[in-house]
């Protein structure tokens, strides 16, 4: 009975173990991870976003329904959005483009409301924190310096740049470094997700 006088966060919960359940649905009646239904969303992504909110709720289960709800909410925004933003930022195109560079604005701006719950102390930035932030900004960067492929490129296009070679790489190389770059900064949102009750 406790849940229903939390029915922001109980929504929240639903939504994520719902989400989960869809996730496994859509393999198991697909054999693919891209959720068609949702513009070809890789369901990783969806995965992550559903751990986040379960785990945010349970740690934020006795805090007032309103600031669990809000607290869950900014670090889904935040995940997403710093992913986003990074990823964008990396093709540059902002820099002649100003549409591009208003959407990159915007990413920042969303991300940077994760300055609340770490302010209340919601969210804590440890040593095991930052070392998978470093991991992150590390895959990110070795994937830019060796010529940021990209899944929608052509094979022409989808190369790596070692010295003077230019080695084509296929799809699945592709995803699996993003995947695993992105799995790096899903790891520090996880491990942030605690209270500090130290004054």
């Amino acid at each position: 009975m406790h849940a229903f006088k939390r029915p922001l966060s109980l929504i929240l919960a639903c939504m994520g173990f719902s989400a989960v359940i869809f996730f496994v649905f859509i393999i198991a009646s697909t054999g693919s991870i891209y959720i068609n239904a949702l513009d070809r969303l890789d369901g990783t992504t969806l995965l992550m976003i559903s751990v986040l909110l379960i785990k945010s709720v349970w740690v934020y289960r006795n805090l007032p329904d309103t600031i669990s709800f809000g607290n869950s909410v900014v670090i889904v925004l935040a995940f997403i959005y710093t992913f986003e933003s990074v990823y964008k930022f990396l093709f540059f195109d902002w820099v002649t483009n100003p549409a591009d560079l208003r959407v990159l604005l915007l990413q920042i701006g969303t991300v940077s409301v994760i300055m609340l719950p770490i302010g209340y102390k919601s969210l804590q930035v440890t040593k095991t924190v930052v070392g998978f932030i470093i991991l992150y900004v590390a895959f990110m960067f070795i994937w830019w310096i060796f010529g940021y492929p990209q899944i929608f490129e052509d094979v022409d296009n989808r190369v790596i740049f070692l010295g003077a070679d230019r080695i084509h790489v296929s799809l699945n190389q592709v995803f699996i470094w993003n995947r695993v770059a992105k799995l790096w900064l899903f790891l520090a949102f996880i491990f942030s997700i605690r209270i500090n009750n130290r004054k």
